[in-house]
């Protein structure tokens, strides 16, 4: 039995890369927005100590 053609926007989304190339790459994100967090919440919290 014949597969359905797929559509345009199925093709289009196969053509796309992946938003981050490996697991090392969304790893590294999450440590970096953590780090960014910390940081931030521990200068406010100096700011409004003082």
């Amino acid at each position: 039995m014949p597969q359905p053609a797929t559509s345009p926007a199925d093709a289009a989304n196969d053509a796309r890369p992946p938003l981050l190339s490996s697991w090392r790459a969304w790893y590294a994100l999450v440590l970096a927005a953590l780090a960014a967090e910390i940081a931030l919440m521990a200068a406010l919290t100096r700011y409004f100590a003082a």
